[in-house]
């Protein structure tokens, strides 16, 4: 997963406002901090992805959705 793929992910499964609210403000302690923060400090996004799927309880379809094919848009 690629930073960017992280913030597509992001934004499908919660919503741009709860996303970037859960990357800001969720503290998971296998990160040591917010998922923001994680990937300040170089962590790779798919740990952080792994560790916010599993915290907030989004399940399997969430947790591969950056590896479906993109819907085209007509």
């Amino acid at each position: 997963m690629t930073e960017s793929e992280f913030w597509e992910a992001l934004e499908q499964v919660f919503g741009p406002t709860l996303g970037h609210s859960l990357v800001q403000d969720l503290h998971i302690s296998g990160l040591g901090g917010t998922p923001g923060e994680a990937l300040a400090r170089g962590i790779k996004p798919d740990e952080v992805w792994e560790a916010l799927i599993v915290e907030v309880g989004a399940g399997e379809e969430a947790r591969w959705i950056h590896r479906r094919p993109k819907k085209k848009h007509s």
